[in-house]
């Protein structure tokens, strides 16, 4: 291996040779062609035509690169020696067990950022593990920070073992950031005040604790994933310009949704919680608790599938005071609001959805593929009066399910007492 080359005497060649220094494991062969006389053509005498690409648009190409890759473009040729400086993306990736890779890894990082100072950043992509000790929080707190300053635009933090690592208990302040992504850490009350990024419209959070979220608050978010995270607490989502919602997994304590008047689409699926119906966390929050938990927020949806595996305390409290669906044109359910002899919850959701024109009933089976599909639609032959309890609107009627058996069947005859015929794909 050649030894690092020596320091120039200017400030910025010094710099280049600290990104060299980094990566001493590059090959000899590879280090040869740093020589500043390279010439600008290839093996062939045809000139590099890569390199003769506007810096704007190699700085775009670098950034879909790993950033040890992009840095080590430096010793390709003398134009390409700061080039990396300026990539408008870093992805940023550690999963290494000993100690002495995490410690190379978050020297690393520390030198990027030094040398990249505060150039315009458009993706911070951070993903790292065995981040322990106390000083591990500060420096990837300071981190994330920095490229708050360096006006990100998306930013991911992803905690690779999700093994619960606290992010600072201080809300972002950015006029940039217009999505986050946030992997196995844990957030609290002032970090999920988004009222500091007026521009952020997408927010997903995956395997994450909200250690004491009393409210997760944006008056610019379009979109809000949660999925499979852990509430301590009952929190307010006060989200009123939502226009995307999805809430996937166990959540232990369910949050409330606020009024979201321009919600088009919504997915929430097994959005149980361990509460039962005399749990008086349920009722110790700041909303009126006569209202609903999660329908009250969703009733202003154009689509909606409701998924749940279990009876949960939080769907039967809603249905007693179940809101009007106003917009509602398509609705997926599953077997869970389907229960007979009365099928009470699946006639609830009828009488309020006066505008609904297609009805989905996956019953039985998760798929995404279903070996029986059927079609349901209204008779206007057969002379019996349009019930008042479906929609005038609704065209279809679809189920699906693994097999028509006793359970089905009871579905099939509850829907045709409402005049509705069924039909085999």
């Amino acid at each position: 291996m050649l030894p690092p080359p020596p320091a120039p005497s200017d400030r910025s060649s010094s710099c280049s040779s600290d990104a060299r220094r980094l990566f001493d494991g590059m090959a000899a062969g590879k280090r040869a062609n740093t020589d500043k006389r390279a010439a600008p053509w290839g093996v062939d005498g045809d000139r590099d035509r890569i390199g003769a690409l506007p810096d704007a648009l190699l700085h775009h190409v670098l950034s879909f690169l790993p950033t040890k890759d992009a840095v080590r473009t430096c010793v390709l040729a003398r134009r390409w020696r700061h080039l990396w400086k300026s990539a408008t993306a870093l992805r940023v990736r550690c999963d290494g067990q000993e100690p002495a890779a995490v410690k190379e890894f978050q020297l690393f990082v520390d030198h990027l950022l030094l040398l990249r100072a505060c150039a315009p950043l458009e993706t911070f992509d951070l993903r790292f593990s065995n981040f322990y000790h106390k000083h591990d929080v500060l420096r990837l707190n300071l981190w994330i920070r920095h490229a708050i300053m360096c006006k990100v635009r998306v930013l991911r933090i992803e905690n690779i073992y999700l093994d619960s690592f606290e992010l600072d208990n201080l809300p972002l302040v950015s006029q940039h950031l217009t999505k986050l992504e946030l992997v196995g850490v844990t957030l609290n009350t002032s970090f999920c005040n988004f009222s500091g990024c007026p521009s952020l419209e997408h927010l997903e959070v995956v395997n994450c604790y909200l250690w004491g979220v009393k409210k997760i608050y944006s008056e610019s978010l379009k979109r809000l994933s949660i999925t499979d995270s852990w509430f301590s607490d009952i929190a307010l989502i006060c989200v009123p310009g939502l226009v995307s919602l999805w809430l996937d997994g166990h959540l232990f304590a369910v949050p409330v949704l606020m009024s979201m008047p321009s919600l088009q689409q919504a997915f929430i699926r097994n959005a149980d919680s361990d509460c039962e119906e005399d749990c008086q966390s349920c009722f110790g929050i700041a909303h009126d608790n006569n209202k609903c938990s999660l329908l009250e927020g969703l009733s202003q949806a154009k689509n909606l599938a409701l998924i749940c595996e279990s009876e949960t305390f939080i769907f039967r409290k809603d249905l007693a005071q179940c809101p009007t669906f106003s917009k509602l044109k398509t609705l997926l359910l599953n077997e869970y609001w389907c229960v007979g002899p009365n099928f009470f919850a699946l006639t609830c959701i009828f009488k309020r959805s006066q505008v609904l024109e297609k009805l989905t009933l996956q019953l039985f089976s998760k798929g995404p593929k279903h070996k029986a599909e059927i079609v349901g639609r209204y008779n206007p032959n057969y002379p019996m009066e349009r019930s008042a309890t479906i929609s005038e609107h609704l065209k279809a009627i679809e189920i699906k399910c693994e097999v028509v058996d006793e359970n089905v069947h009871k579905v099939l005859k509850f829907l045709g007492t409402f005049n509705i015929y069924f039909l085999f794909k």
